[in-house]
């Protein structure tokens, strides 16, 4: 959602605005970290169905905050928490003063230790499986650096000891997961378990939804009014059930609908009739109407109070 977020912020900012380059530098990281977890799922593909649930993004609650998972294996016999890394260069790991340090061309950067990181998700989701009195089998974790071209070094002086050696490549995960299935063999978890563990953690899932203009301090007046045209970005305006451009003459039946799904990213997850109007610089309640039953949103309220709401997996 960050992603998508980011972009429809790109889309729809004044092209002059300061934090242009921030949100394109920021945008570009997290590309990064989804290109790393989707290189995950590669190698999580050759896995049986049968054997394993595999849970991407979690995001659960543990009042009054919220933990998130980059991915979660369940078994019979184990969980696995994978904490995923997509750094490049190389680097190096100093249990001493649990630092990850990141050297690449020619800059040195300090990060924070992702085995803390992923302990602390161990001990969250524990928790998380008491409070709901879920049966809970022994959690691991691994923190998977999902770049092939990393190179993986110990500190001067240190050596490689649990739990850093909990830190491996993405192309060596399945034999590490191998490794586990011949360590964890007792069956702690029955069928029925399993389902309620599968139930519960995706009814407990909550996309994290957060106002991105007010992370970055930007104003809803620096984002652009209205519909633009796709092809030269000039205003479109309604046009006997259609959208066309006063510029170039392009027309469009759906050139509403990137809009909306923009200001549900940047400024709420619900919207008005009366707020439609505004956001597409129409007049008839009736059209705005007709705008919103076609995108088949959630519902609250009756007639003029009505309040269509945009819901996020």
């Amino acid at each position: 959602m960050k992603i998508e977020q980011t972009e429809a912020l790109l889309r729809n900012i004044v092209q002059t605005h300061s934090k242009i380059p921030l949100l394109q530098q920021d945008l570009k990281k997290r590309l990064a970290g989804f290109s790393g977890e989707k290189a995950i799922d590669y190698h999580l593909s050759f896995l049986s169905e049968k054997k394993y649930l595999i849970f991407n993004d979690l995001r659960l609650p543990l009042p009054p905050y919220h933990f998130q998972i980059d991915s979660l294996l369940v078994t019979a016999y184990y969980c696995l928490i994978l904490e995923i890394k997509n750094i490049s260069g190389t680097l190096t790991i100093d249990p001493k003063f649990n630092q990850l340090t990141k050297y690449y061309d020619g800059v040195e950067t300090g990060f924070p230790d992702p085995i803390s990181q992923a302990q602390r998700q161990k001990l969250l989701l524990q928790r998380f499986f008491y409070d709901n009195n879920l049966t809970m089998p022994p959690i691991i974790f691994f923190v998977v650096v999902s770049n092939p071209k990393t190179i993986l070094k110990v500190a001067k002086g240190q050596t490689l000891s649990s739990p850093y050696s909990k830190m491996i490549h993405a192309q060596n995960l399945i034999d590490e997961i191998s490794k586990l299935n011949h360590i964890y063999t007792k069956e702690v978890a029955s069928k029925k378990d399993i389902s309620k563990i599968k139930r519960v953690l995706l009814n407990s899932h909550e996309p994290g939804y957060t106002n991105i203009l007010d992370q970055y301090g930007i104003d809803e007046s620096d984002t652009i009014q209205g519909i633009r045209c796709e092809r030269c970005s000039g205003k479109m305006e309604r046009q006997c059930r259609t959208w066309g451009c006063s510029q170039c003459h392009f027309t469009s039946k759906l050139a509403h609908q990137q809009t909306i799904e923009d200001y549900f990213l940047l400024i709420k997850p619900s919207i008005t009739n009366k707020e439609l109007r505004t956001l597409l610089d129409i007049q008839s309640p009736k059209t705005a109407r007709n705008l919103l039953s076609s995108l088949n949103l959630k519902t609250t309220g009756t007639t003029r109070a009505t309040i269509y709401h945009k819901e996020f997996h």
